[in-house]
Parts: C-alpha cells; sequence; structure tokens
C-alpha cells in the first residue's frame, strides 16, 4: 500500500465519532501519541519501555533498533522530560505524517506542560519529522494494522456497551460538553495519562490515554472493568482540573500543610507537588462517585481502600463530601458551583492531618526481640510483631503466611519463624515474604520498618 494511503486509513479508524446521549466520543490507537512513546522509548525512558503486548513490543523493538541515534532521539533524550510532557504535546499535532501544531503552541491557552517552550517544542518536532521520514514510520504502522483493527473493535465495543461516558457531562456539568477521545497507550504498558485540547474553534476535545496491562492468550489487549475504572480516572483528572485550578490559591496553604507529611508517598506516584495532590484527590473521588453509580458501595469502598493505601488517607471523607454534591443538584448544579465546599473540606483537613494519619497509619508497637538488642539467644525460633491496629491477615497473592508465620485471629499480631546463628548482626524487614508491605485492615500500608539485633556469642565449648 502507499505511504500516504497508509496514512490515511489509520487516521479514519481514530476519526470515527459515537454519539452517545448527546456524549461525542471516539476511539482507537492514535498515530501521534504511538510515535511520541517510541521516540521517547528509544530516548530510554523507564515508563515508555512498558509495553506489555508481546507482538508490539518485539515489533517496535526490531523495526526500530537501526534508529537508536537518530537525532531526534538524541534530542528526547537531552529534553529530560517524560510522563505525560510527550502525550500533552502528541494530542496537540494535526497528525503524525506532518507533525504540525493543531493551533500555535504560543498561542494563548496552549499548556503543552512544564519542561516545554513554543520554541522547544519545535526544535524537537523538526527532528521528529525528520524520524518520521527516515525510519518510514507509515510503513511500520501499515504493519501493525491488523492488531490495530482488532484493538479498535474491541475497545468500541467496550466503551459501547460497558461504559457511560454520558455521565463526565452529567457528573461535571460542563456545557456544551466536551467531545471525549478515548486512546489506548499501547506502547506505554500500564502508564496513563490525560490531556485537554482546545482547536482554533473553540471546540473542547479532553482525551484519557489509559495504557495497556493485559492481554489475552492471543496477545490482544484487555478490556475490563480495571481499564475502565483507570479510563474514568483519567478523564475525571481533566474534568476536575479546571475547576480546582480556579479555586487553588485558597487551598494552596491547607494543601501545603497535607502535602507535607505524605511528600515522599506523592512523589513515588510522580506527583511532586501540592497542587497534583489536590488533582488527584478530587479525581480519585470523583471515579469512586462512577462507580457508586455503576457498581455498588462494596466495589466503591474497595477503591477507598486502595487509596488510603496510596496515603491518601482523606479520601473516605472527600467522597462523602462529593456525596453532598451528587445528592443536591439543586444547590450545587455544577462542580464549579460546589468547589468552595471542597475549599472548605481542605482547610478543616489540613490542622487535622497528622492526627488522620496516626489514625490510619499502622504502626509496630512491639517486638518480642526489641530493636537494637544485643545478646540476642540464638535459639530464638520466632519473633512476634505486635501492631497498633488490626491488619489484612492475607498477604498479596501468598496466602497468609509471612515467611512461614501467621496473623493471630485478630490481625494485631504475626509471628515469623527465624533461624537465628549465634554471634551475628541482623536486619529483618517487618513485610510479606513476596516483599510486599503489610497494610492495616483499613489498607495503608506500614512505613518500612526494619528489626534490627544482635545474636549472642556461642558458648565457649562451641567455639573449639
Amino acid at each position: 500500500m502507499p505511504r500516504r494511503i497508509a496514512v490515511t486509513v489509520l487516521a479514519f479508524v481514530l476519526a470515527t465519532a459515537v454519539p452517545a446521549r448527546a456524549q461525542a466520543w471516539r476511539a482507537g490507537i492514535d498515530s501521534r501519541v504511538e510515535l511520541m512513546s517510541i521516540l521517547f522509548r528509544l530516548a530510554g525512558n523507564p515508563e515508555y519501555r512498558q509495553c506489555r503486548t508481546p507482538a508490539y513490543d518485539q515489533a517496535i523493538e526490531k523495526y526500530f533498533a537501526a534508529y537508536r541515534d537518530h537525532d531526534a532521539v538524541q534530542m528526547a533524550h537531552a529534553l529530560s522530560i517524560g510522563f505525560e510532557a510527550p502525550m500533552k504535546l502528541a494530542v496537540n499535532l494535526r497528525d503524525a505524517s506532518t507533525l504540525a501544531e493543531l493551533i500555535p503552541f504560543d498561542g494563548k491557552g496552549i499548556y503543552l506542560y512544564q519542561g516545554w517552550n513554543a520554541a522547544k517544542a519545535r526544535d524537537f518536532l523538526a527532528a521528529a519529522r525528520r524520524f518520521e521520514a527516515d525510519a518510514n514510520y507509515p510503513a511500520f504502522l501499515q504493519s501493525q494494522q491488523p492488531l490495530f483493527n482488532a484493538i479498535n473493535a474491541n475497545l468500541v465495543a467496550f466503551l459501547k456497551n460497558d461504559t457511560d461516558l454520558a455521565w463526565f457531562a452529567r457528573f461535571f456539568a460542563s456545557s456544551p460538553p466536551a467531545r471525549i477521545a478515548i486512546i489506548p497507550g499501547l506502547a506505554n504498558g500500564a502508564s496513563s495519562y490525560a490531556a485537554r485540547v482546545i482547536d482554533g474553534s473553540g471546540a473542547e476535545e479532553i482525551y484519557a490515554i489509559p495504557g495497556i496491562s493485559a492481554v489475552d492468550a492471543k496477545g490482544i489487549p484487555v478490556f475490563d472493568a480495571e481499564y475502565r475504572n483507570l479510563m474514568v480516572h483519567e478523564l475525571a483528572n481533566v474534568y476536575v482540573s479546571r475547576a480546582a485550578g480556579k479555586f487553588a490559591n485558597q487551598m494552596e496553604a491547607a494543601a501545603k500543610q497535607i502535602y507535607a507529611p505524605v511528600t515522599d508517598a506523592m512523589q513515588r506516584q510522580s506527583y511532586a507537588s501540592w497542587r497534583l495532590m489536590v488533582n488527584q484527590s478530587l479525581a480519585r473521588a470523583a471515579a469512586i462517585e462512577y462507580i457508586i453509580e455503576h457498581d455498588s458501595p462494596e466495589a466503591a469502598r474497595a477503591m477507598v481502600w486502595r487509596e488510603n493505601a496510596q496515603s491518601f488517607f482523606w479520601m473516605g471523607n472527600l467522597v462523602d463530601l462529593f456525596e453532598t454534591y451528587r445528592n443536591d443538584r439543586d444547590e450545587y448544579p455544577t462542580f464549579e458551583s460546589f468547589m468552595p465546599r471542597v475549599v472548605d473540606f481542605f482547610n478543616d483537613t489540613a490542622p487535622n492531618i497528622q492526627d488522620m494519619i496516626g489514625r490510619l497509619q499502622p504502626k509496630v508497637i512491639s517486638t518480642s526481640i526489641p530493636d537494637g538488642a544485643n545478646g540476642v539467644d540464638p535459639a530464638t525460633n520466632a519473633i512476634v510483631v505486635r501492631f497498633s491496629m488490626a491488619m489484612n491477615r492475607v498477604g498479596p497473592g501468598r496466602g497468609a503466611k509471612a515467611s512461614g508465620g501467621r496473623f493471630d485471629a485478630g490481625g494485631t499480631a504475626v509471628t515469623i519463624p527465624v533461624t537465628l546463628e549465634p554471634g551475628r548482626d541482623y536486619a529483618i524487614p517487618l513485610r510479606w515474604s513476596g516483599g510486599q508491605a503489610f497494610v492495616s485492615a483499613d489498607g495503608v500500608p506500614l512505613p518500612a520498618t526494619v528489626l534490627k539485633f544482635r545474636t549472642a556469642a556461642a558458648p565457649a565449648a562451641q567455639k573449639q
């Protein structure tokens, strides 16, 4: 197939729009997104080296191996950006062939991402155009068209039958409703992103780019409840961002106070500022509201449990607040009209954040071998660890055992068998034998805890 026809076919698949009760949406593999993912994969960004679709992963590796030293790849590496920045650039381009700006990057309201600016992006895109031509990127796309067709067909069927995309317009009351684009990040593995684009006519399009984390026996990506939840979260992240931005100044002091004790946990999730923490909090609460409406209260509680495990300790209370919004739309017709209540929530939470963490975060209150002990009897065959609260007694995928030990019936103590040698220093991490942290019954992980001690020397008779 000629080069230009191949690009046209792919663009046609992606451009198919489907009305859903006054909510326009489109879905499918996006050649712009895949090109940026591949470039930053070749540049060495670990978040773009997680493709979990085996055949596609191998195809990328084989086809682009000769272009690892291309100047576009070197420039991508030198930019020192990653995560959502390449995705935000991708969706602000007209197509993968010209890589032309959808609207001028230095125009009003354009936000590519921190680290980009119009001049830097244009220099990079000039090199990316050369990469697209030198590597004959359309030929690669055409070679993957059967896989793309299967993915697109499955995704569209999933969105029609198993999701409610009209919910976003109802819940957030945006007017007119933004168009929604669901783009599977095929090369991205589990990493997921979101973006908002406003074109030259002023029309708004909201992107969810959920990564592909699971495939079936034939290697075709799976679209299931987990994928739906991820998609809902990414879309909600865009919907809440505008309202959160308008009220950011009123939340700044409180949000900084909340962010301080959870900084390490937030940064591990790439939420490097209090603003991102606030946005994520609102998006996650909104996603749980979707689950309440479409699944069950039990499923929603499980999601709150998961958010607690990510150190969003205030999530249960925030979801309760969102219930007020959902149940009183006469007083709060739009999400933005509800934001003063959200401001009050963060301002009220900030002075109590340490107490909240103290109530939810488990602690080790005692160990049968005291931390730092010397002269421990090497004949000791078990260590009993007691916690400040009930713990989840079942480890992830490993039954109810921790290095052969078991929790008591109440979940407040675990007995871990040990075999010790005389005259040795020990540092024993208190976690499941697979390396995962112990978590409380509410899903909050035990902070990294290591028990250190030294055993007594062997009796003189044993030294001979």
